[in-house]
């Protein structure tokens, strides 16, 4: 049942980029509306379950975080806007190379040759998929957003790995995605752009609701609650489907094709850094079982 929520949260996920396409609004109103629209189901969420209350000095990762996750939605949304979702979902989950460069530097963790190899491998798919766009005529911004996101959730990533003393679960992201709405907001504000909601469609407005609601409030408490019945390990090895399912969505609801480069550049980051991820989950935990 709880491998059955994980797929399902993927599918929610991997489905962003197609909902993204679908609402005729600016990426900075779409990044701001999923989280003031999601925060009313994570505030039930969070008082049903009668969390004890922390201290605010603990939560100052999760504003730091909240600040980067309300960024890192809006390259990615910038990313779906302006090149095609395949290669936004691809370039975007290079995530896990950042983190890997950067962890030996801030957190003085060793690097291992499998994770040097799994570097070079992403970057030469990473060369593959940019070049391919490139010479498609999609904007370079677009994909400059994309990597962008992808670096901005490494560094969340990074931060999550400093913590010492954590809260619940809830409350960290009731906390990070209330951040992300509040450092948004003045941005709006000046923008303008968002009163065009009142221009949409109901369609587009079933659409933006779903994004607030499904794909934040429900899937980000789905997700989180799993952590208490699976394994980390787990949970890693299952959330490379979402690339999957954003790569499959896009074929086949928007239309979108791709190139051969862009299958080999896919398989170079996503099966580079999967495999990486999985041996160094393996030898965590072997450490783990040898000091027990």
């Amino acid at each position: 049942m709880n491998r059955l929520k994980l797929v399902l949260v993927m599918i929610i996920w991997g489905s962003l980029g197609v909902f993204t396409k679908s609402i005729p609004l600016s990426a900075l109103s779409l990044a701001f509306l999923r989280a003031f629209i999601a925060l009313p189901v994570l505030f039930i969420v969070m008082k049903r379950k009668k969390a004890d209350k922390v201290k605010w000095q603990l939560l100052v990762p999760y504003l730091i975080s909240g600040v980067l996750l309300g960024f890192g939605w809006l390259t990615l949304f910038y990313g779906f806007k302006h090149t095609s979702i395949s290669s936004a979902v691809i370039i975007y989950n290079m995530c896990p190379v950042y983190v890997m460069i950067a962890a030996p530097m801030l957190l003085k963790e060793a690097i291992s040759r499998i994770q040097i190899s799994v570097i070079v491998v992403s970057f030469l798919g990473l060369f593959l998929i940019v070049g391919q766009n490139l010479l498609e005529g999609y904007e370079s911004m677009g994909l400059a957003l994309s990597a962008v996101s992808g670096m901005l959730y490494a560094t969340i990533v990074l931060i999550n790995r400093s913590i010492k003393v954590r809260v619940d679960n809830q409350i960290a992201t009731f906390v990070q995605i209330f951040t992300a709405m509040i450092v948004l907001l003045p941005f709006v504000l000046i923008d303008g752009t968002i009163l065009s909601v009142m221009q949409l469609d109901a369609k587009a407005v079933t659409y933006t609701i779903l994004l607030g609601i499904v794909h934040t409030g429900v899937a980000y408490t789905m997700f989180f609650s799993l952590y208490a019945h699976m394994k980390s390990v787990e949970i890693v090895s299952y959330s490379y489907l979402e690339p999957l399912f954003g790569i499959v969505f896009s074929v086949i609801f928007v239309g979108e094709t791709l190139t051969f480069h862009q299958i080999i550049g896919g398989i170079l980051i996503l099966g580079s850094t999967y495999i990486g991820e999985m041996m160094k989950d393996r030898k965590i935990s072997k450490e783990k079982e040898t000091v027990q």
